[in-house]
């Protein structure tokens, strides 16, 4: 498998173990030339724009979106190799990256989260010794936990001030909950001393998503207790939520890659759930969903290569237009003017994206 690297990154295993495809061939060099940041190319329902980097920024990923669209999370890389947590404001028509702060013990941070007030969640660096953040609309950052807690930060409710991710604990991870001024909270796992993580909340933080011993899972917290809820029992992870509770995600089936593929899932929090497809490929690994069910993440083509796609019940599975291979990471709700903005990274120079989808 051919490997284009970025910085420290390896793309093309990245999107390959999102896949649960070895033969995904994500971001081979295009034939077509690369768009210049900022550029707008565009398909018959969605319009790309390339976020900008800081001055002296390489690349970067935008993880997080606003459900009014208004503002990024992500992060930029810089020239001497740290990670810099950033945001993208939506100004005038016209989107401005802001630098945010970090401990000064920690040689990079990202931002991976941001709520309907502005606020961001995220972690800092290194990644043997993360500790989960909490930056104010302003910028400013607090250390969330109790002193030595470390942790990784991966979603955080849109109305509120409850952040999740895990904790780490050796080699083994633990899935948590941070709110400002309290300790972590570290859920129930299946079984004693089986890893987990937690990778989305819902709203109003009652419902959270991830794994746990290697399968999808679902937290619910009831009567100010946490109950764990296997979703399936094929290995596989829960990645996104929306503000009702339903999750998205994905479990492994076989397939002709020794490593088996992935099916995308939806798992409503009315109960039942649903299958979704590919883009012609082997597998689907759904990251994000908004307050319509639209669903967004990565997909195969029918040659093996991996690229961001967007879903909904009316439009079905459609592709992102970009130049190189994407992914796509988080979705805004419906805006007032019937579109909704996918964030994401990729492309052939691996830059921060922002998609505008179109109603269909």
């Amino acid at each position: 498998m051919q490997r284009v690297t970025f910085g420290r990154f390896a793309l093309s295993t990245s999107i390959a173990l999102l896949l649960g495809c070895e033969s995904s061939r994500p971001f081979e060099p295009s034939a077509q030339p690369d768009l210049a940041r900022g550029t707008t190319p565009t398909s018959g329902f969605a319009t790309l724009v390339k976020l900008p980097v800081l001055s002296k920024g390489l690349h970067g990923e935008a993880y997080a979106v606003q459900q009014s669209g208004g503002i990024i999370a992500g992060y930029s890389w810089h020239r001497d190799g740290r990670m810099i947590p950033v945001t993208w404001t939506l100004t005038n028509g016209a989107w401005t990256i802001k630098a945010l702060s970090y401990p000064a013990t920690a040689t990079s941070a990202r931002a991976k989260a941001v709520n309907d007030q502005g606020e961001v969640g995220g972690n800092d660096w290194p990644g043997s010794t993360p500790h989960a953040l909490l930056w104010s609309s302003a910028g400013a950052f607090q250390v969330l936990g109790c002193s030595g807690e470390l942790g990784e930060v991966y979603g955080m409710t849109a109305g509120g001030q409850i952040l999740v991710g895990f904790a780490r604990r050796g080699s083994t991870t633990t899935a948590a909950v941070w709110q400002p001024g309290q300790c972590r909270v570290d859920l129930p796992g299946l079984v004693a001393g089986g890893g987990s993580r937690a990778d989305a909340v819902n709203g109003d933080g009652s419902i959270v998503g991830g794994s746990a011993s290697g399968v999808p899972v679902r937290w619910r917290r009831e009567n100010g207790a946490w109950a764990i809820e296997q979703l399936d029992s094929r290995s596989g992870a829960v990645r996104g939520a929306n503000s009702a509770g339903d999750l998205v995600g994905h479990v492994t089936v076989s397939c002709a890659s020794t490593s088996g593929c992935n099916r995308g899932m939806i798992w409503y929090a009315a109960g039942g759930s649903r299958e979704l497809p590919t883009l012609g490929g082997e597998s689907t690994t759904p990251v994000a969903v908004n307050a319509a069910r639209e669903v967004v993440g990565l997909s195969s083509l029918a040659n093996g290569d991996g690229t961001a796609f967007y879903w909904s019940e009316t439009s079905g599975m459609r592709q992102l237009p970009v130049s190189g291979g994407a992914w796509a990471f988080a979705v805004s709700g419906v805006r007032s003017d019937g579109t909704r903005l996918v964030v994401g990274a990729g492309g052939s120079d691996f830059g921060a994206l922002v998609w505008t989808v179109r109603n269909q």
